[in-house]
């Protein structure tokens, strides 16, 4: 039980780092405001996705189970009930907070706000994953910050949307996090390493592709908030967002 707590916390502190670096990106204090509403909307996004997985796990039992290859089901689990209504879920309340700053909201703010609701979400995900799983998975799911860099993809492009009025940004905040967050779910599962022990570095593969697309946005990032680059405000925002 000791463990298990330990590891928990550990696996918030990716989360806390980029919430509180973030959050210091600028001092005013309702922007401060709406980064710590972000944070908790990011903690109750996991419901509707936990009961939409319910839901699933209920049908697939009771008429699923027994015509549909054990594969397939879990590639529609983890794509869609986890990877697509996460990353939906999430992207449509950074949207909601974003727009809720307007006109004031810089670059810096619509890519911290979308790894903000990321934030929340992994702390809420990593509790539940304490209640019915191992340290290890508690610990490797948290300190690998999955979670936070797809939130980071998601803002980076995102904002590079709103910026630019180019629809292919958008498409890839949505789509690259969707389809690295299924990749990684569906690489955990046992019916896939059952078909070859090559299938082991899969998830080791996704993580990497996961943390260079990542660093790479987080160095950006720094580096835009550092010259100030990142600091001014999206003026054609609410052209974009409506």
């Amino acid at each position: 039980m000791g463990l298990i707590i330990l590891a928990l916390l550990a696996s918030f502190i990716p989360s806390l780092i980029f919430f509180f670096w973030f959050r210091s990106a600028n001092k005013d204090q309702d922007y401060r405001k709406e980064c710590t509403s972000t944070l908790l909307n990011g903690l109750y996004s996991v419901i509707p996705v936990c009961c939409m997985s319910a839901l699933f796990a209920l049908f697939k039992n009771l008429v699923l189970k027994d015509h549909v290859p054990v594969l397939v089901l879990e590639a529609f689990r983890t794509f869609v009930i986890a990877a697509v209504a996460e990353e939906l879920v999430k992207f449509w309340l950074g949207k909601k907070h974003i727009k809720a700053r307007g006109l004031l909201c810089s670059k810096i703010e619509v890519i911290a706000l979308m790894t903000i609701i990321a934030c929340g979400f992994n702390i809420t995900e990593s509790c539940v994953y304490a209640i019915g799983s191992n340290v290890i998975t508690v610990l490797v799911r948290g300190v690998c910050a999955l979670h936070e860099f797809y939130g980071l993809m998601m803002g980076f492009w995102y904002a590079k949307y709103i910026e630019t009025g180019e629809t292919k940004y958008k498409v890839f905040a949505i789509l690259i996090p969707i389809l690295l967050h299924g990749l990684y779910d569906f690489s955990l599962s046992k019916d896939l390493l059952a078909l070859s022990d090559n299938m082991a570095f899969l998830p080791f593969g996704v993580i990497l592709v996961t943390w260079i697309i990542g660093i790479r946005f987080l160095i950006k990032t720094v580096k835009g908030k550092k010259d100030g680059s990142f600091l001014f405000p999206l003026l054609n925002i609410e052209s974009i967002l409506g």
